[in-house]
């Protein structure tokens, strides 16, 4: 088709109108409503927002960030986001400072009491609850055991037992803080069962020491693996009943009743040694009493053979010294003992009673 030829426009070419800034509209409430919205700004309204929420989130965040520890527990600390425990195990109670979203898991620093009875008649935890740290009574069925004679039997014991603090980590990263008391029921009934099998089943009736003494070196041994971080403190173990099938409580008894027999006739014996060795007692104090009584006698006459012995030696030495006088005197005489008999005469005759002559002069 043929080309139209080019035609100016009819006005001259004018620029677009610049925009004022405002929004026209309909009515005048329109345009005041569209200046307010215009006018806000945007920074300092998101200050504002940011502000309250952290205002917010930290009057939430810090009573979420402290735990409490209670008198008579043990805690290590859980880091939320990691999972994962931390070295330091928290051993005094109060308000502890963990962080957000971080909490406590707690172990019991008491001593824990662990039953393996028959029949319980004190209240334990329930079943649900033997795991939680505030329970502190296990109580299991009694054990199933045998004597060194191979006489089976029930076994009721109990025992004292404490965690360490230096054990709990190793502790919860292998069992966690829920499934140790079950673990530590499986180490007790093994050491009990070992225990019991190194005695004879009479011993359980005449020497229960030494069997309590050594279950509660089993358990010790049981419960104290530091290489494998197990560090459990046992306190003390009561054995307290053994029962025995009933045809050996029925030996038992009447073994008793011969042991009750036998102890009556040596309490006899034992009187009658007694009062054999008070006589014997006797008879030898009156035997010294006889050495001593003839020592005494002896003495007696051995003094009074020395006295006797001492005045006759005495008396012949004064009657020989009054002979060497007389013979002094007569020394000179031409016929001494002539002249000494005619004197003894004479002194005789002098000494002599006329009381005792047969015809009275």
């Amino acid at each position: 088709p043929p080309r139209r030829p080019f035609a100016p426009p009819a006005r001259p070419f004018a620029p677009p109108p610049r925009p004022s800034g405002r929004c026209p509209g309909p009515s005048k409430n329109n345009r005041r409503f569209a200046m307010g919205f215009e006018e806000v700004r945007v920074l300092p309204v998101c200050c504002a927002c940011c502000c309250c929420f952290w205002l917010i989130f930290t009057l939430v965040a810090i009573p979420m960030s402290f735990k409490s520890l209670d008198q008579g527990k043990y805690a290590l600390e859980l880091n939320w986001s990691t999972q994962k425990i931390g070295d330091d195990v928290v051993i005094e109670p109060g308000m502890k400072m963990v962080g957000l979203g971080n909490m406590l898991v707690e172990f019991p620093s008491t001593y824990q009491t662990m039953y393996f009875v028959r029949s319980m008649t004190t209240s334990g935890c329930d079943e649900g609850e033997e795991n939680e740290a505030g329970c502190a009574e296990v109580v299991r069925d009694a054990v199933k055991a045998r004597s060194a004679d191979g006489l089976e039997m029930l076994v009721s014991v109990s025992f004292q037992w404490r965690l360490q603090p230096q054990s709990l980590k190793p502790l919860y990263e292998i069992l966690g803080d829920d499934l140790y008391k079950d673990e530590f029921v499986r180490f007790a009934r093994a050491a009990i069962v070992e225990g019991c099998s190194k005695f004879a089943a009479d011993k359980y009736f005449t020497n229960r020491t030494i069997i309590k003494a050594e279950i509660m070196e089993r358990l010790a041994d049981n419960f104290y693996k530091p290489e494998r971080g197990l560090q459990v403190e046992i306190k003390d173990v009561q054995l307290r009943e053994v029962d025995l099938p009933d045809a050996f409580d029925d030996e038992i008894a009447n073994t008793q009743e011969q042991m009750q027999e036998v102890e009556v006739a040596e309490a006899e014996r034992e009187e009658q040694r007694i009062a054999m060795e008070r006589e014997i007692l006797v008879a030898k104090e009156k035997v010294l009493q006889i050495l001593e009584e003839a020592r005494g006698e002896a003495e007696k006459v051995r003094l009074e053979n020395e006295a006797f012995v001492s005045q006759m030696l005495n008396y012949q030495r004064r009657q020989a010294l009054a002979n060497g006088q007389i013979l002094q005197t007569f020394e000179n005489d031409t016929d001494p003992f002539g002249k000494l008999f005619e004197m003894m005469k004479i002194r005789a005759i002098q000494d002599h009673s006329n009381s005792k002559l047969l015809i009275n002069m």
